[in-house]
């Protein structure tokens, strides 16, 4: 069980600068191989987030790997939050909403410089300001809700969330699923109410494209990591616009 208690064990800070600083490293890997590394900046990125926000009362964010019943009962006596979901039993961390994005100057400043800008990985280091300045919160933020939020500060033209699925479905897992090719925000907004998507895994990443519709942004979108080329034209995965 020793890997239920990682996550309570190590700053959830530094985890967020380690996968930032891990992104980095291949995305710099990767831009070598065309001969310009020296244009990748990683910036940790501090997010501002409600430090009474419900979710440090009522955590919904999946961390780690999955568990058996009897693993999760065991991580349950422990202290840690442990939730049933579709693919098994795992633990859940706060997650609250970030609020603002604090090096935005920087990541823009970047941008503008001609970097390949790496920000917000992990979702972001979780901050709360008080009268004495800012402190560190131990929370997981939602990586797509972070990149939302910093699109549409950034008036990106295109929103794109790459993951392990090739799309959004209806009635995913069942035999009946359905692929959402294309769906406008408010089509969205009635499968969430639908309850169609799975907290923690397809509910964020339609709550952050839905998020950078109604700040503006013409075209969002979900689909594979593998097939990012295709999505970004508009070729694969769902897409999202107002």
């Amino acid at each position: 069980m020793g890997e239920l208690l990682l996550e309570e064990e190590r700053s959830l800070a530094l985890l967020t600068a380690q996968t930032e600083a891990e992104i980095g490293l291949e995305v710099q890997e990767s831009i070598e191989k065309v001969g310009h590394a020296d244009r990748v900046a990683i910036v940790i990125t501090r997010v501002l987030v409600n430090p009474r926000d419900r979710e440090f009362k009522f955590p919904t964010k999946p961390v780690g790997r999955f568990y058996s019943r009897a693993e999760a009962n065991r991580g349950r006596k422990n202290g840690h939050t442990v939730r049933k979901l579709i693919g098994g039993y795992r633990i859940v961390v706060p997650s609250p909403d970030p609020i603002e994005i604090i090096d935005l100057k920087y990541i823009s400043s970047l941008l503008e410089s001609g970097y390949v800008v790496i920000a917000g990985g992990g979702g972001g280091v979780a901050m709360a300001r008080e009268s004495r300045g800012l402190r560190y919160l131990d929370a997981v933020l939602d990586k797509d809700k972070t990149s939302a939020l910093l699109a549409s500060k950034l008036h990106a033209d295109r929103f794109i969330i790459l993951t392990n699925v090739d799309a959004a479905y209806l009635s995913y897992g069942r035999r009946n699923q359905k692929r959402i090719a294309r769906a406008v925000a408010t089509e969205m907004e009635r499968y969430m109410e639908e309850k169609e998507f799975e907290p923690g895994s397809m509910l964020p990443k339609a709550e952050a494209c839905i998020s950078f519709i109604r700040s503006g942004g013409k075209y969002a979108a979900i689909g594979s990591l593998d097939k990012a080329k295709e999505v970004l034209e508009g070729r694969s995965g769902s897409i999202i616009t107002p």
